[in-house]
């Protein structure tokens, strides 16, 4: 109430002071200022003053564009934008006639919290504004120390830039960068480089420590921003994780959620608990991290309207060890509300099995969770690391080549390969050491006349007992007795290691974790005036937040990927040595668009001694391309549809570790005892880890 009083007294003595100093006699420009709603934050219009530099007059004593006078915040009201719920302020700055058109603001905070500020709109005439996008929080001068500056919307080449904003700009750019030391507070805005040293916690013992990913030949990696934490007592090079969930990394303050955007997210993540994570956490704190009960209480657990509780027991204790307590309460009022389940696949709403057939699993290596990892085959047999040549021969798949030997198959561009041997056979000795059982991989697919994938063969492979000797085993497809359950089982394989991909490697690694060097980049080294900075923006929108609540949660040693995925503590070293074949040149135009043609077949297959099947137009010439979009038939012979954000498939179980909702394949069996007695046929030597195939 005191401040309010001041707040309100400050405003009437400027007023005032205005008024005796003729001030509000000179030119007026008014303003429009949009501030997000947050909830435990003050108003902004109590403490805010705003003040403006010129674009076109320069002063000379600082070389900056000229600072018009404080205006404060006025008139507020209640508004929404977009559908979110903001406070619209008036604004009035009083300027020298010779003031110019403004090109940048000052924002300063006198208040004790953070604000979140949308947007600035200046009438600088009847029919022309300067508009200045925000989107980022402004914390309390006591803080930062400084005012909070934003350019108008505007774009400047640096050469292009007026000269009263040259030197605003080039100080802003050289406060971004930082020096390098001292830890991170949540209102700096310093984007740094660093490597990821906060994966591990090895104040916890030696099962908790991690590599040090990024910097060395040994273990390269994209860099991350850097936070500054206290490092370990054990490791001098790790830093220290304060809790057990970290949600407050720090994150610069134009790269943060917005309230909306968090709360989105905590909504997703309850959800998530409450359809997916907690059956699993379920499993792991019950000790049945490699079992399952039934293909049918899965489909219950994840498309059932009929729940059973789950949040009793340890899994609740274990979750009030792990999660905030406001988290937990929200999970418990969801769970109360009993929220709808996933929606039922297309591909198992008329027959839960349809998701296990050949054609199903060949439609989704294109269609499905993980199409990138699929290529054209090059060259008959595979060959891999080392010269070492897969055992995959052409009498295996021949008789199901429609006629061509395998020779004609690879020059017309019909048999495609999903590789996952190479990169997991140099970490499988170790992560079958976990006391999981995973397979490299090679699969083989034939892309017929009816534009359909076809499987045609699976490779899985062991290490041996020699240095780099291999143990390998090729299935066939089958459709009946005991060969039908091996085939389905080699079919789970395949499934688990393209799920561990998809997670690891095509959505964390290529996706986020390779970008964020660029976004600090782009941030260090482009003024936010500049044109690329305007196009580069949108795109990097809450990543490196996101990529912080990974490290916190989901990557760290521990963590729900670990857990979860098939490498277990191997997961993010695995993924730095795929990381060092990583070529940026690759990931834009040409040569990622020739990689894709060069894979995914840029030559027909139609040939005169090979014509197209019959209902095809004459001038059609299927491609791989094509039959990603014209879909396969299910086990009932009717079309299946493309996969839509919502995964089209029922999901197969976990293999060991590996968990791969919206999978392809499984075994047929309806329990892991069924299962069990399944693989003894399968696995000819038993091993103490994962035996012989």
């Amino acid at each position: 109430m005191l401040q309010d009083c001041w707040d309100n007294l400050r405003q009437k003595v400027i007023h005032h002071l205005n008024l005796l100093a003729g001030y509000e006699t000179q030119p007026v420009l008014r303003g429009e200022v949009v501030v997000y709603r947050t909830s435990g934050r003050s108003n902004p219009a109590k403490s805010t003053a705003i003040s403006l530099y010129s674009i076109t007059r320069a002063d000379e004593n600082t070389g900056f564009g000229k600072l018009s006078r404080e205006a404060s915040l006025r008139n507020g009201k209640k508004t929404k934008h977009d559908g979110v719920e903001t406070t619209t302020y008036d604004v009035v700055f009083y300027l020298e006639a010779d003031f110019g058109t403004p090109g940048a603001i000052a924002v300063k905070n006198r208040g004790r919290r953070e604000f979140l500020l949308k947007s600035v709109t200046l009438e600088v005439s009847e029919n022309r504004s300067v508009h200045f996008d925000c989107n980022s929080w402004v914390y309390p001068i006591i803080k930062t120390n400084v005012d909070r500056l934003f350019f108008a919307n505007t774009s400047y080449l640096p050469s292009q830039t007026p000269a009263a904003l040259q030197s605003l700009r080039q100080e802003e750019l050289a406060s971004l960068r930082g020096n390098g030391r001292g830890e991170r507070k949540e209102w700096e805005r310093i984007y740094d480089y660093d490597r990821y040293n906060d994966l591990g916690d090895p104040d916890k013992g030696l099962h908790h420590e991690r590599p040090i990913l990024g910097g060395t030949r040994s273990y390269p990696y994209p860099r991350r921003c850097r936070t500054g934490r206290p490092l370990s007592n054990q490791d001098r090079a790790t830093e220290t994780r304060k809790k057990i969930i970290n949600l407050d990394f720090y994150v610069p303050p134009d790269d943060r959620f917005s309230p909306v955007k968090l709360s989105e997210f905590i909504s997703n993540s309850i959800r998530a608990i409450v359809h997916f994570v907690i059956p699993e956490v379920k499993s792991v704190f019950e000790g049945s991290i490699r079992n399952f009960e039934s293909f049918g209480q899965m489909r219950k657990d994840l498309y059932s309207s009929h729940r059973r509780s789950i949040l009793e027991g340890v899994v609740m204790e274990k979750l009030k060890a792990l999660v905030p307590e406001e988290f937990i309460k929200e999970v418990v009022r969801v769970v109360k509300e009993n929220p709808l389940k996933f929606p039922i696949p297309e591909v198992i709403a008329t027959d839960e099995n349809a998701w296990m057939s050949d054609e199903e699993f060949g439609r989704e290596t294109l269609a499905g969770l993980n199409p990138a990892v699929i290529r054209c085959l090059e060259r008959f047999p595979p060959v891999g690391r080392g010269g070492k040549v897969s055992s995959i021969t052409a009498s295996h798949i021949e008789k199901n080549l429609e006629g061509l030997s395998a020779d004609q198959a690879v020059e017309l561009r019909r048999i495609f390969i999903l590789d996952h041997h190479d990169y997991i056979m140099q970490y499988l000795r170790r992560i079958n050491e976990q006391g999981v059982c995973v397979y490299a991989s090679r699969t083989l697919l034939f892309l017929r006349h009816d534009q359909t994938l076809k499987p045609l063969a699976i490779e899985l492979s062991l290490p041996g007992d020699g240095k780099g000797a291999e143990i390998n085993r090729v299935f066939l497809p089958a459709s009946q007795g005991g060969e039908r359950a091996l085939w389905q089982l080699a079919k789970t394989h395949v499934a688990v290691n393209d799920s561990g991909h998809h997670q690891l490697i095509s959505h964390w690694l290529h996706t986020h974790a390779a970008v964020e060097p660029f976004i600090i980049a782009t941030r260090r080294q482009l003024s936010a005036m500049h044109p690329i900075y305007k196009l580069l923006d949108p795109h990097f929108k809450d990543t490196m937040h996101i990529n912080s609540l990974a490290r916190s949660i989901l990557l760290n040693a521990g963590g729900i990927l670990e857990m979860t995925m098939f490498p277990g503590k191997f997961a993010l070293e695995m993924s730095s040595a795929i990381y060092r074949n990583w070529r940026f040149r690759e990931q834009a135009l040409p040569l990622d668009l020739l990689k894709s043609v060069k894979f995914l077949g840029a030559l027909p297959w139609r040939t005169p001694a090979n014509p197209p099947a019959s209902g095809f137009a004459s001038k059609t010439t299927p491609t791989p391309s094509t039959a990603s979009t014209c879909g396969s038939r299910s086990r009932r012979g009717s079309p299946t549809t493309a996969p839509t954000s919502t995964p089209t498939t029922a999901p197969s179980p976990r293999t060991s570790r590996s968990s791969h909702g919206g999978t392809r394949s499984a075994p047929s069996a309806t329990a892991t005892s069924a299962t069990t007695k399944t693989a003894a046929g399968f696995l000819s030597t038993p091993s103490p880890t994962c035996p012989k195939p």
